[in-house]
C-alpha cells in the first residue's frame, strides 16, 4: 500500500470517532436526523473500506429506476439451531453493537431483525414476555426477518439480496477459519479503543531488532579493538599479569580514639595516622614506595612516647585529650 493511501490503522481510529460522535449523538433521539443518517451512512462507508483492505469486497446493489407503487416485502429466513445447536447464529448476525446487521441493512436497503425463540439475550425476559402482544414471534423458531419497502420492482432486488447475504451468515465456520469472527473482534476492538494494526506493530518489532543486531555489533567490535595487543590510541601499554600494582593508597581518618582501657594502657589499639597540615578535614591520601618505609613512618612519637609518659592523671580527671594538648599545645 502506498503512502497515499490510508492504512487500517488509520481507518480503524476514524470509524472509533465516528462511533463515539454516534454514542454522543444517541442522547439527543430524533433532534439531529439528518446529521444521524449522514453518520451512520459515513460509518457503513468507513467500514466497508476497512474490510476491503482486510480482502472482503462487495459490489454494490445496481437498483433499476422505480416503477409502480411502493409496496412492502416480508420473508423469513430460519436459523438452523437444530443442526447446530452449539454455534452462536444471533451473535454472528447481529455482530458487536449490532453493526454486522446494520451494515447488512445499509447494502440491501432491508430492515434485518433477528425473531423467535432464543432472539433475546436475557432468557427470563423472554419467556416473562412469551404469550403476550406484540411479543407473537416468541412462538415461533429463530429466524431473520427481512422486511423491504419500495417499489416492486426494486423491492424484490433488495430482497433476494438480504436472502442471499442472511443465508452466507448462516453457514457456520470453524473459529480458526471464520474471517467474519476475525472482523467482528477488530470491530469490537476498535469499539473498545483497544485495536492495534497487527502489520504496523510486526514492521516497528522488526526495525527494533534491527537496531539492536546493529549496536551489538558495533559493541563487540569495540570490545575487541580494546582488548588487542598493540592497539593504536593508547600512549602506554596495558598492564601484563606479573607487573606489581604498585604502592597502596592509605585513608587515614582523624586521630582514632581506643575503644578499650586495655588497649589505651598497652599500646594496642590503632596507632596514629599520618595528618596533612594542609587538609582541613584532617584526612590525607599518602602513597608510599614500599611497605618497610611505611612501617617505618607507623612508628610516630606519638607511638614511642605515649606508653613512657606519666598516665597517673588519667584517673584524676584527665584523659586522652589532656594529654594530646600537652604534647602539642598550638594543634586545636
Amino acid at each position: 500500500m502506498s503512502d497515499t493511501n490510508p492504512t487500517t490503522q488509520s481507518i480503524a481510529d476514524y470509524l472509533a470517532q465516528l462511533l463515539k460522535d454516534k454514542k454522543q449523538l444517541a442522547a439527543f433521539p430524533n433532534v439531529f436526523i439528518h446529521v444521524e443518517r449522514l453518520l451512520d451512512e459515513e460509518i457503513a462507508k468507513v467500514r466497508s473500506s476497512l474490510f476491503q483492505i482486510n480482502g472482503t469486497r462487495k459490489e454494490p446493489l445496481v437498483l433499476p429506476e422505480a416503477e409502480g407503487q411502493p409496496t412492502t416485502l416480508t420473508e423469513k429466513v430460519y436459523v438452523p439451531v437444530k443442526e447446530h445447536p452449539d454455534f452462536n447464529f444471533v451473535g454472528r448476525i447481529l455482530g458487536p453493537r449490532g453493526m454486522t446487521a446494520k451494515q447488512l441493512e445499509q447494502e440491501t436497503g432491508c430492515k434485518i431483525m433477528v425473531r423467535g425463540r432464543g432472539s433475546m439475550r436475557d432468557k427470563k425476559k423472554e419467556e416473562l414476555n412469551r404469550g403476550k402482544p406484540n411479543w407473537e414471534h416468541l412462538n415461533d423458531e429463530l429466524h431473520v426477518l427481512l422486511t423491504v419497502e419500495d417499489t416492486e420492482n426494486r423491492a424484490q432486488l433488495k430482497m433476494a439480496r438480504a436472502v442471499e447475504e442472511v443465508k452466507k451468515l448462516l453457514v457456520p465456520v470453524a473459529d480458526g477459519e471464520d474471517e467474519l469472527k476475525k472482523r467482528q473482534l477488530m470491530e469490537l476492538a476498535i469499539i473498545n479503543g483497544t485495536y492495534r494494526d497487527s502489520s504496523v506493530k510486526a514492521v516497528t518489532a522488526s526495525a527494533c531488532d534491527e537496531e539492536w543486531r546493529r549496536i551489538t555489533a558495533v559493541a563487540a567490535a569495540e570490545t575487541q579493538r580494546l582488548l588487542s595487543p598493540g592497539m593504536p590510541g593508547l600512549a602506554t601499554p596495558m598492564r601484563s599479569a606479573a607487573t606489581p600494582l604498585g604502592a597502596p593508597l592509605i585513608l587515614s581518618p582523624r586521630l582514632p580514639v581506643p575503644t578499650t582501657a586495655a588497649s589505651l594502657l598497652n599500646g594496642s589499639g590503632p596507632q596514629a595516622p599520618l595528618l596533612s597540615p594542609h587538609d582541613p578535614h584532617g584526612l590525607i591520601y599518602a602513597p608510599y614506595a614500599d611497605y618497610a618505609n611505611y612501617a617505618a613512618l607507623a612508628a610516630s612519637p606519638l607511638l614511642t612516647e605515649y606508653p613512657t609518659a606519666d598516665h597517673s592523671a588519667v584517673g584524676h580527671g584527665w584523659g586522652v585529650s589532656h594529654w594530646l594538648h600537652a604534647r602539642w599545645p598550638d594543634q586545636r
